[in-house]
């Protein structure tokens, strides 16, 4: 849509009447003394006061002069002189001088519409821009140094490997995303480095620039936010909400992980089935509040007891379970009873005062002992040896046969 009044320079409408005027009264001024009065085109010193119009001064002030130009082109310049003639060649050469100014209009208006969007999206306030020539900084707008806090002074003819929070992504990026290729963007998350050393999430994108090979432009996104909410999501998902613990949906997709890692290295791998014994008792003598509290308590000592890289996980109500790998079945066993012992010799405090909770668990064992061992099997062995511990007693560490 043509914007009659839109200055691409944004100056007063004073100052651009002036201004048509002059260049005006330039093109006149060396269309009578550059060329004779019958020589060259009736309006060609006009063009360029048309277009400078047009572009300075906004579409009213551009037509203006366009007006002007036709009106004194055809009085001056098309014969009879200095006088208007209704004639087929002044209406010929009027014409085509008013669909030429027309389509000079047109398309200045469409470059200043132009500019102006791409002003709009690169000069924000929420998105960041940059030009690069040869990965360094040769332009910002001021939404990157609100978002890095570097002052543009700092920025400009920078590398931008001082943004990077780690220059091993610098190099990745230098690898994967050069030579930029037209019609094929670049996009990757990483983090960056603000001024003050802290780091942020970035989401960055970035475009080769077709006339010149060495320049490419990027827009960066702070998502730190996002990524926070993402990982305290992931950490839902993969934990259990009451313990901390992994949850049984993470602990299975683990187990199989380090189940192909043992068969590939032949490396031993044993898991543990663990059991709160008595826990309904504990729910209906202290209520479900305690219940948690025991739940709680048997996940803590797990996780003191346990080596880095075990990985317990809470399977559902009582039941928990534990993946050892490295660690054969004698290892595992007394493994299993050194976290046994560490649950008995606990002691729970109440809130609401009095003698402490004391619990016992538990346990069966089981280790792998062939490449066709799965998961499942895994935990069926297991889980009958718990139930052999329960059945003789609880309080004990079974091993599966």
């Amino acid at each position: 849509m043509l914007k009659l009044n839109f200055s691409h320079k944004k100056l007063d409408l004073r100052y651009r009447f002036a201004l048509a005027l002059l260049l005006f009264s330039l093109a006149l001024a060396f269309r009578f003394t550059i060329l004779p009065q019958g020589g060259g085109g009736p309006f060609v010193t006009f063009y360029p006061a048309i277009i400078l119009s047009f572009y300075f001064c906004g579409a009213y002030l551009g037509l203006l002069v366009a007006l002007c130009a036709g009106l004194a082109g055809a009085y001056y310049f098309i014969p009879p002189y200095h006088q208007f003639s209704i004639d087929a060649t002044t209406y010929s050469s009027l014409i085509f001088f008013s669909i030429t100014s027309g389509l000079v209009g047109f398309f200045i208006s469409r470059l200043h519409r132009h500019i102006e969007e791409i002003s709009i999206i690169l000069d924000n306030e929420m998105i960041g821009g940059m030009m690069l020539k040869d990965r360094k900084i040769v332009w910002c707008n001021t939404a990157v140094s609100r978002i890095l806090g570097y002052p543009p002074s700092m920025l400009l003819g920078s590398s931008t490997k001082m943004l990077f929070a780690d220059e091993k992504m610098f190099d990745t990026v230098g690898r994967d995303a050069y030579p930029l290729k037209v019609g094929k963007p670049y996009r990757t998350q990483f983090e960056m480095k603000k001024v003050d050393g802290s780091k942020i999430w970035i989401d960055i994108s970035g475009a080769a620039i077709s006339y010149d090979k060495h320049l490419s432009l990027w827009l960066l996104n702070d998502i730190s936010k996002q990524k926070t909410l993402e990982d305290e999501l992931k950490h839902k998902v993969n934990h259990d909400y009451l313990t901390g613990l992994n949850s049984r949906d993470w602990f299975m997709n683990q187990a199989l992980i380090e189940l192909n890692r043992a068969n590939r290295f032949s490396s031993p791998l044993s898991l543990l089935m663990l059991d709160i014994d008595f826990f309904k008792t504990v729910n209906d003598t202290h209520g479900h509040q305690v219940g948690d509290i025991a739940l709680k308590s048997v996940a803590d000592i797990a996780k003191s007891t346990l080596r880095d890289f075990d990985i317990c996980a809470r399977l559902g109500g009582e039941e928990f379970a534990v993946l050892l790998p490295e660690t054969n079945k004698s290892q595992a066993y007394e493994v299993a009873e050194r976290l046994r012992l560490a649950i008995e010799n606990s002691k729970v405090p109440l809130p609401s005062g009095g003698l402490p909770l004391t619990m016992t668990i538990s346990i069966g064992v089981s280790s792998m002992t062939s490449k066709d061992d799965n998961i499942d099997v895994l935990i069926s062995k297991a889980d009958k040896a718990l139930y052999e511990a329960k059945k003789t007693g609880r309080n004990k560490v079974c091993a599966s046969q």
